[in-house]
């Protein structure tokens, strides 16, 4: 019984701390998930506005599953929305998805990033903008 008890604690002291940093990197993945669903959505949405005429707009409900900011960037004359996903290890995560066209936020054709709270819906109005300097983009307003 003595000895049982003795491989039960050196077992139980070796897997629990195994079983935890699982545990860990399920929820990251899980975080990393719910962000790209987040992404794809609104770029599924900036396609098929991008792909209307001008002027064109779509609204959406937008499932917000982490504190984060949306971004826009260009990399080799390709488009990416993106966010960063805290991970359990205070480390982050780049998630991004590309889009066919330049994105701004909040209607403003400057702005390429929008700060968002986690929250159950945002009801997002996606439209093609004109800017000041006659570039035209998409646009993304979370309200």
């Amino acid at each position: 019984m003595l000895i049982f008890f003795i491989v039960l604690i050196i077992l139980s002291t070796i897997s629990v701390p195994l079983v935890s940093d699982e545990i860990n990197n399920v929820n990251d993945v899980a975080s990393s998930v719910k962000a790209k669903n987040m992404l794809v959505n609104i770029a599924g949405t900036v396609n098929m506005v991008y792909s209307s005429d001008y002027g064109s707009m779509r609204t959406i409900s937008v499932d917000c599953p982490i504190k984060s900011r949306v971004y826009y960037k260009s990399i080799s004359n390709k488009h990416y929305i993106y966010t960063y996903v805290l991970l359990s290890d205070n480390s982050t995560k780049e998630v991004r998805v590309q889009v066919p066209c330049k994105v701004s936020f909040n209607n403003n054709p400057s702005y390429y990033y929008s700060y968002l709270n986690k929250r159950w819906y945002y009801n997002t109005e996606v439209k093609w903008i004109n800017s000041s300097n006659g570039y035209d983009s998409v646009n993304v307003y979370f309200k």
